[in-house]
């Protein structure tokens, strides 16, 4: 998810920072990522979508099944998909961290979420992520 379809920053940068001050709000949105520190009911991360990427979730979704395969923790992902895929449709399954660990250091194996591999596509900014 980080660095291909959203980008996330902490801490949430102050309120008159001249770099953030021409951001809409409907670019970004606040929220606590549970491995970095943070005050109860605080947000400690800000994420902004990347340009166009609702617009290629949704004429990936016309034409494929999409699914999210994240080295992030289930806090952080379920985050971002309240964001993202609000009504749970755009998405047919969610794997993470949490659920394969070893993805971290191993890389993501794609027939955890599939079996038609020759059809399956990954977006990743990773290049380790590519590893068999």
């Amino acid at each position: 998810l980080d660095n291909t379809l959203i980008c996330s920053i902490s801490p949430v940068p102050a309120k008159d920072d001249p770099r953030y001050l021409s951001q809409r709000p409907s670019d970004y949105f606040d929220h606590i990522d549970d491995d970095f520190p943070y005050e109860e009911d605080t947000p400690n991360t800000r994420t902004y979508f990347r340009p166009g990427a609702r617009v290629v979730l949704s004429l990936c979704g016309l034409i494929a099944k999409q699914h999210v395969f994240t080295t992030a923790q289930e806090t952080y992902a379920r985050n971002l998909l309240g964001k993202l895929d609000p009504d749970g449709t755009v998405f047919e399954s969610v794997s993470h961290r949490d659920m394969y660990p070893h993805a971290v250091k191993e890389g993501k194996d794609l027939a955890l979420v599939t079996d038609r591999l020759d059809r399956a596509i990954l977006f990743d900014d990773r290049l380790d992520n590519f590893d068999p």
